[in-house]
Parts: structure tokens; sequence; C-alpha cells
């Protein structure tokens, strides 16, 4: 009678195991087909059937050619088939065929099914549909290759400043047009104190013609249009013919011509605005993107450098004529000239370091807070203090706040405070005239005169001299500096953003900060979080350095161990990014096979372990998230009211049985 209860217990058992693993084949997202050993199709699971269209009963019971093969391709999905064994746990990418004839890509995984004896009874394969995933790799690709385009356009672009002004407007005109693919591109000159604007070139991309118009636009017929470009350096405008900026022009130049869209941006010359660069288009109904938005700014930034470089030719010219004094004259042209290449240099490095701008990691909270702070100030003028550790990504923040600041078209300066010798400060900030002191061989141009109309990061503030502070406290006051050996004062306009990993308030108190400076910095105090205030961001930055060194190094690194990655979390990470980056690089030069190993960080057990990149859907890895989800969820209760045995519908000692075999171990 025991015996019969047992057997009993044990067929309810082995019913209740089927049943789950029935459960577990319909859920997974993968199509699954499972064959016997003569091939014969004996079991596929829903997700199949939906991605091919075909019905479980034309599937059941079949040979191959199985019917979501394309026939041109059955020898070669028959010889993977045949082959299954020696492409075991491998990940095939194959073309397969849907019911109504489409053909769709898709990617294979196969393994096989032993029984207690050890021998093959079944082999099976998972099946996804990677149509999005190869339509968004495409379109990834096409964006990367728009993206070196339009970045190599900027720097032939670029090498055309100093050449013949009206050929290189020409030029850029034509270029410009080609990159956007629009019909027609104008260059307006200011006249009249601004009160008028003359079209100095329209070339029009269809006929490939470029006319000189004279046409002239006065400021009392469009008033709307002219003050606009008091507040802002550029305007997106979707439809000229009903946007409040632009219908007023519909009638007489947009109809006519047939144009839909338009983006204007502000050309600057030396001292004020040189006039307006248009970008206009005949496709209905598009719009410029941002991207396209931004290189139109990138190519109106080239027009204003080629306007300065001949407005200082113009300049040059008129006191070689005038000056009575001409040895003394040239060298000063000379002196013009080489600060010019060196202004030139500088700018076309910003526009590198633009078009090759690193994405921010995130996913946590705090981070995402910090950003929306960043996005509140950018627009503003107000200065900005960086608070946080070292190598928490302080100067990545600065340079997000000038990229989406109306100060983008012109440079962000960098300036390391601990890094400067104590004697060179003032000089490398202000700048000096030659002979000011030993040394001083020529005039030299200090980084706050480069950031005039954009914006200057000072990066460890905390270290600036004390005797200095009153100079830097007199420009944000006043907006003024004086040149080391100058007899004057130059008023600038320039943002500040401040950062610093020493605690100001405490330097205050130990004399070693001037208190009104800190007052004038901390207009728009920013608490960028450590590392260890926001570990969810940890497994995203592993992923991150991970695929940058993989490519740096030529490697293939899939995995980490679940317990590796744990105690990456759980360290305090007193370097914070910075010594994250550092240790993953270590860790993948060393690291020999497809695992991470971390210096450190290392576990007795290799074997349980995640893919770095992207998710694990093998049945085992399902069956062992969920498992792990409940006992975490149940603090890792097993048995009784609300236990883990229960919430899964198994006995305990099923569950603790399966625990074993998939490695699953409370935390310590």
């Amino acid at each position: 009678m025991v015996e019969g209860t047992e057997r009993k217990e044990a067929e309810k058992e082995l019913k209740s195991e089927k049943e789950f693993s029935e459960e577990l084949i319909t859920s997974l997202h993968e199509g699954l087909s499972v064959v016997d050993l003569d091939s014969k199709h004996i079991k596929v699971n829903k997700a199949l059937c939906t991605m091919t269209g075909f019905s479980e009963e034309e599937l059941i019971g079949i040979k191959p050619p199985f019917p979501y093969w394309p026939p041109e391709k059955n020898d070669e999905v028959y010889d993977l088939f045949e082959n299954a064994s020696q492409k075991l746990g491998s990940n095939i990418k194959v073309t397969l065929k849907r019911k109504n004839g489409e053909y769709f890509p898709a990617s294979l995984s196969y393994s096989m099914i032993k029984g207690n004896n050890g021998k093959v009874k079944a082999y099976f394969a998972t099946i996804n549909d990677i149509s999005l995933s190869v339509k968004a790799e495409n379109i990834l690709k096409d964006n990367i290759i728009l993206s070196n385009q339009r970045k190599n356009t900027i720097i032939e672009l670029a090498n055309l400043i100093g050449e013949d002004f009206n050929s290189s407007l020409l030029k850029i005109a034509k270029t410009s047009a080609i990159a956007l693919d629009i019909a027609l591109v104008t260059i307006w000159k200011y006249q009249d104190d601004d009160n008028e604007l003359l079209s100095k070139l329209h070339y029009n991309l269809l006929t490939d013609e470029a006319q000189v118009e004279n046409l002239t636009i006065y400021k009392k017929d469009y008033p709307d249009y002219f003050n606009i470009f008091e507040t802002k350096n550029s305007i997106n405008i979707s439809d000229v013919n009903t946007d409040p900026l632009t219908k007023a022009f519909s009638e007489k130049y947009f109809k006519p011509n047939q144009i839909t869209s338009r983006v204007d941006v502000l050309i600057y010359g030396r001292n004020k605005h040189y006039g307006i660069v248009s970008f206009e288009c005949r496709v209905p109904n598009r719009v410029f993107t941002h991207e396209e938005e931004s290189f139109a700014t990138s190519i109106a930034s080239i027009v204003s450098l080629m306007v300065e470089s001949k407005e200082r030719t113009l300049a040059e010219k008129e006191i070689a004529k005038t000056n009575q004094q001409l040895t003394e004259a040239n060298l000063e042209l000379n002196d013009l000239r080489k600060q010019l290449e060196r202004e030139n240099v500088y700018l076309r490095n910003e526009l590198d370091l633009v078009f090759n701008y690193e994405e921010m990691v995130y996913g946590s909270a705090e981070f995402s807070n910090v950003l929306t702070q960043v996005e509140q100030v950018a627009p503003t003028n107000a200065t900005v203090l960086l608070l946080g550790e070292s190598g928490t990504g302080k100067e990545l923040l600065a340079r997000a706040i000038h990229n989406i600041s109306t100060r983008n078209n012109k440079p962000l300066i960098k300036v390391n405070c601990s890094a400067i010798p104590r004697e060179l400060i003032e000089s490398e900030l202000f700048g000096h005239k030659k002979g000011s002191f030993t040394g001083a061989f020529a005039d030299k141009i200090g980084k706050f005169e480069l950031a005039d109309g954009g914006t200057l990061f000072l990066d460890e503030i905390g270290e600036l001299p004390l005797d200095m502070q009153p100079k830097i406290l007199r420009f944000l006051q006043e907006g003024e500096i004086e040149v080391v050996g100058g007899v004057e004062t130059k008023t600038l306009d320039v943002r500040v953003i401040a950062a610093t990993n020493r605690n100001l308030e405490e330097e205050i108190k130990k004399k070693q900060f001037r208190e009104d400076l800190y007052f004038r910095l901390n207009v728009f105090p920013v608490n960028v979080p450590s590392l260890r205030d926001r570990k969810d961001d940890v497994p995203l930055l592993v992923e991150h350095f991970v695929d940058k060194f993989n490519k740096a190094y030529d490697k293939q690194v899939k995995y980490i161990s679940d317990e590796a990655m744990t105690k990456l979390k759980a360290y305090n990470w007193p370097g914070n990014i910075r010594e994250l980056e550092n240790l993953v690089e270590r860790a993948l030069i060393l690291s020999t096979g497809d695992t991470l190993i971390v210096p450190g960080f290392e576990t007795a057990n290799q074997k349980i372990k995640q893919r770095i990149n992207s998710k694990d859907l093998s049945l085992d890895s399902v069956l062992r998230n969920h498992i792990l989800e409940v006992l975490e969820g149940c603090n890792w209760k097993i048995s009784g009211e609300k236990g883990a045995s229960e919430l899964l519908g198994l006995k305990p000692s099923t569950l603790r049985d399966r625990m074993s075999k998939l490695g699953i171990k409370k935390p310590k």
C-alpha cells in the first residue's frame, strides 16, 4: 500500500514537472523546433508557428525539407541540419521563409536532448527572427557613413580658410547643398546697420548655377525675421509658408521657387554679425533633423572663420598703407597671422571633438537627475559649479552643457588649474605682452580671450592659487581681464563652468579659498554622484568599456561571472568611473578566453556567468533567472507559506534539487 502511494506521488511529481516544462516551452519568445534521430519534427512551439505562419499540425511529423526553408536554399539549410552535432551551441544566421512567401533573416542555435544513459534522443533548435535588429544595424551603418561624410566635408571646407573669399563661398555653397541634399543655398550680408540683407551668393543645386542676384530684403518689411537673430543664432522652419517668422516671404519668394522648409544660421564677423546663410529645401513635408541643423551650424562656423580671415586680411592691408613704421607694422601683422593660425587650429580641433562626442553611459535615477539639471542650466549664461570626486565625469558634463547651449558655435576652452605651474597660470589664463617678463618673446592670447563668445571650463578650481582668485572674481563680476604687461582692460563675453573634487566650504574655513569667489562660482551647483552612489550603472559601464576595449585590442570577451559582477557592484570605487575603466582595460588584456577575469575580483566558480552585452535566453538561463527572482522576492525562503516552492508550484525538495543543478546558492 505504501509502495503504491509512493508510485502515485512520483507519477504526480513527474506530471507536474512535465506540465511545468510545457509551460516554459510555450512561454519562450524564440521559435523551438525539436526533431528525432530520423530528422522528423516531433515538437514545435507557438512562437515558431507565429514566426513562420505554419500551424503545428502542418509541421509535426514531417521530415526535411521543412516548409519554412526557402526552396533555393534547401541544400544549404539541409547541410546545417545534417551536421547539427558539429555546430552544437553555435549561433548561425540563415534566411527562412514565412507561409505567405516573405523571406526573413533568422539566427539558429542547435543543441541536443540526452537520455539518462547519456545517448542522444533528439535534436532541437531555437530560432530568432532578427529582422528588426538587421534593419536597425543597417540604419546605424548608414548613419555612421553619413556622419563621417559630413565630418570629412567640414574638414575639407575648413582647409579653404585663407583662400580666395568669393571662390571659397561658392565651394561651400555647392558642397553643403550636396551634403544636405537641398535645392538652394543663399549667403546674405547685413547692410545699413543690420537693417538690410543683401544676397551675396545664390546657388541652385538643380541647375548647378551660382548667381549674384543682389536681392535685398528690408527689416521694415520683415521685422519678425530680422529680430529673431537678436536672440538666436539659427532657426529651423519646417513649413515656410505658414510659420509666423517666414510666411510674409511666401507669395513673393517661397511659392515661386517652390521652397517648403529651410534652416537659417548667423554668420559672425570679427566685431559684429556678417550675415546669414540659408539652406532651402523643395521636398514637401521634409523637416531638417537636429543633426542636419548642427551640420548647417558647422558650415556657418566655417563661413564665419573665412569672414574673420578676410576682415583680418583687409585690416592688415590698411595697416600696411597707413603705418609709417613699415617694419614694425609687418612684424605686428606676422604676429596676427600666427595668432589666427593658432585660433583656427584650436577651432578645427573643437570641430573634430564635436563629431567624436562620446555618449554618456547611465541608467540610474541619480545620474538621470544630474542630466536633467544640465538640460535646465545649459541654455542660460549662468555660471555652473560641478562638484564631485575625481573620475566621476565632470569634464564630460561640462562639454555637454556647452554643446547644448547657444554658445556651441564657439569653442569650449579647457584649463586644468592644478596642471599649470604657479608662476605661469596668470599668463596662461589672461595672456601676456611681448617682453612683459623673461621668456615672453611674443604676445600670447590667454584662455579667457580664446573662449570669447564661448565657454571656459576651469577644472580643479579648488587648486587655484589664492593670489589668482581675485582676478578670476573680477572677471565674474565685471567681465574684464588685464593682459600681463598690458595697460588696458579687455571686456569679454565668456561663460564659466568650474569643477572641483574639494569641499570648497572647508577650504574657505582654512583660508585657502575666497568666500566671495565661492559665492560667484556657486550660482548653479551640480553634485555629480560617485560611482558607489549609482551602482546600477556598473553593469552598463562594464558593457561599454568591454565593447570599447574589445575593438581596441581585437578581443572577443562576452561573459562575466555572476559573482564577479556582484563584487564589482559591491565595491566602493574610490577612483570612480576612471578606476572602473582602467580595471576593465587591464582585465580584458589579461583575459584569454571569452570570459572577463577581473584582477582582484576573481571568483571560485567561473561557470555561473552572464553575457556582458546581451541576455542569455537559453532554457536553463531563463529558468535560473526566474527562480532567482522568486527567491529574492521571498527573501530566500524556500518552504512554508508564501515560500518560493509554493509560488513556483514545486515541492521544496524538487526546488532544492533544481537550485543545485542550476548552481543557485544563497549569497553570503
